[in-house]
């Protein structure tokens, strides 16, 4: 298993799981149902350890996953989130380092 994708967004996770499986590519959403949790049950405001993350389940295709998904997506990422100048994956932009590869996040 190896993340590809991370949002805030559900739906835009859901849209990139979509992308990955009609090319045959197995994978499947992590914390799809805790994005909800956080304020209303345990007080706390969201976090982005909440945040769906779409993986893969073979990890050699994961580099063959995340050109399918920059080709859907380009370099745009959600509000709030900045792209890893070293290996282009999105991160929350509570992040200081990139959550794959450990790049620093960029001034």
């Amino acid at each position: 298993m190896k993340p590809v994708f991370v949002g805030t967004d559900s739906t835009r996770v859901g849209f990139a799981k979509n992308i990955l499986e009609s090319a045959g590519i197995a994978c499947f959403v992590q914390n799809e149902n805790t994005r909800t949790l956080g304020m209303s049950v345990l007080g706390f405001s969201q976090t982005p350890l909440n945040d769906p993350v779409l993986c893969v389940v073979d990890e050699e295709r994961a580099e063959e996953a995340g050109n399918l998904l920059r080709e859907h997506f380009g370099t745009a990422v959600d509000a709030g989130e900045w792209l890893c100048a070293a290996c282009k994956e999105s991160n929350p932009a509570s992040f200081d380092l990139c959550w794959n590869c450990q790049a620093a996040k960029p001034e």
